[in-house]
């Protein structure tokens, strides 16, 4: 089967699914905000940036994989949607490169995070052993072999598992007029040297290389994964790049992935 491209304001779920979404995005963030310390600080400027984002990739979830299931979440600081996940009845798994980042905020709320350097070590779980895993904004942030790291969360999705992914979308409008207009090939992050800085500031690497679609569905694909859909969604914050979009999706400014195995 091909894959297909859909919109709307991000899914097909109605206002009510996505209100209860954001209710246990909410819920996390509060949470989190009690471990947040100034080393730390970047997490609530994240979490007031991501929440919406987080809430659709929970319904994106719901409508795909049933309560349940086993869900590993990669990079999953600072843990607000292996949180949300988890009290929305998943089994949840976070990977992180330095879970202690948030102090003792795993132990505390029951969850299961293990430390691993994807782009370098093998995730520690057995082969096939997860329904579903979640690879939201990492992708983008590779920088040593990300046939490596793809390869690795293949070994470990059940055959007919599904891969989310979602990563900005190098041709949205805002992408486009960064090429011709500034002489940057980013669509929401503009200086490499800021982003590498992050290793030292926040103690992971900001956005190394951002991909067009096609980028993803071919890189996916010579993985091994099944791309099923493409969805455009998100905003850029100029107004009218966000009209465009709403027109023409595919210049929206992120693109969610659904794949399998």
């Amino acid at each position: 089967m091909g894959s297909r491209a859909t919109h709307a304001g991000f899914a097909e779920d109605s206002p009510e699914t996505f209100a209860a979404s954001r209710d246990l995005v909410g819920s996390a963030i509060a949470r989190v905000a009690a471990y947040v310390t100034p080393e730390t600080d970047w997490v609530m400027s994240y979490a007031r940036n991501h929440a919406d984002r987080i809430a659709q990739d929970i319904d994106l979830l719901r409508k795909h994989s049933a309560p349940g299931a086993t869900v590993l979440d990669v990079g999953a600081l600072p843990l607000l949607f292996t949180l949300a996940a988890k009290d929305a009845g998943y089994r949840v798994t976070g990977l992180d490169i330095d879970p202690g980042r948030l102090g003792t905020l795993p132990q505390d709320a029951g969850l299961d995070v293990r430390r691993c350097d994807v782009e370098r070590e093998r995730i520690p779980a057995d082969d096939g052993c997860f329904d579903a895993i979640v690879f939201n904004e990492l992708f983008e942030h590779l920088r040593i072999d990300p046939i490596f790291t793809l390869s690795e969360v293949h070994r470990v999705l059940k055959p007919g598992g599904v891969l989310y992914l979602s990563t900005p979308n190098l041709r949205s409008l805002v992408g486009i007029a960064n090429f011709l207009l500034r002489g940057r090939a980013y669509s929401c992050r503009a200086r490499p040297h800021e982003e590498y800085m992050k290793l030292r500031t926040i103690g992971h690497m900001g956005h190394v290389r951002e991909y067009t679609p096609r980028e993803v569905r071919e890189f996916l694909s010579a993985i091994g994964f099944r791309v099923r859909r493409i969805v455009y969604r998100g905003t850029s914050g100029f107004a009218l790049a966000d009209a465009v979009g709403r027109v023409i999706p595919p210049l929206r400014s992120f693109v969610s992935v659904l794949a399998t195995r």
